[in-house]
């Protein structure tokens, strides 16, 4: 099953997001990666933080990351390269291809300055069903205001304690536009999803050219 690989790394200091050091050991990363697995890889720096920068990649499966990947010789000796530069804050895999996410899909794309909210639901026990019901019938409310192109997530598949995690990508045309979603009658009826799950992490971030 494909599924897309989602990291948090920081970048730690003295190094900042812009010093041309970690932007080329990222770029030499996101070869490798691509060339291990034979697809696209992206990262997009945080809005909140600057210092965060989400791994948006693409598997045959977690166990071909984690398992066949992650011990190669590669991987090692490029973690090694950026020990001192950055730390990995989280790592999980969703459900989900890039083909059904609102990622770039060509070089323009990568520069048409799209914010995407990056949303982490933690799912309440036993709604998972319940949820993507809900999801299904009321998704509507938030595509329709958006202008930028189709939202798109998946479940988590490597759940730690059973504790089910739903993943949405959106994309908007700014944090503004995000906001301004908040104030709909589609939103107050789209809000109701906190009925089902424990609380949510939501962020924003652009996309980081290396």
């Amino acid at each position: 099953m494909t599924v897309t690989e989602l990291a948090l790394l920081r970048i730690l200091p003295p190094t900042t997001a812009d010093d041309a050091s970690v932007r080329s050991k990222l770029a030499k990363a996101k070869d490798v990666m691509e060339k291990f697995s034979g697809n696209h890889f992206h990262y997009l720096q945080q809005v909140e933080d600057p210092a965060l920068i989400y791994v948006v990649g693409e598997w045959e499966s977690a166990e071909q990351h984690v398992k066949e990947f992650i011990p190669t010789d590669d991987n090692q000796s490029l973690l090694k390269e950026l020990e001192k530069e950055l730390a990995v804050e989280w790592l999980i895999h969703f459900d989900a291809p890039h083909s059904a996410l609102p990622l770039p899909k060509s070089a323009e794309d990568k520069y048409n300055g799209v914010t995407y909210s990056v949303n982490r639901h933690f799912v309440k026990e036993g709604q998972r069903k319940t949820l993507e019901a809900f999801f299904e019938e009321n998704k509507h409310h938030l595509q329709d205001f958006i202008t930028e192109g189709k939202i798109g997530g998946g479940y988590r598949v490597d759940c730690e304690d059973k504790k089910e995690e739903f993943v949405l990508i959106s994309p908007w045309k700014d944090v503004d536009q995000h906001y301004a979603f908040a104030k709909t009658e589609g939103f107050a009826k789209y809000a109701k999803i906190k009925d089902y799950i424990d609380g949510a992490e939501i962020k924003h971030a652009k996309i980081y050219s290396v």
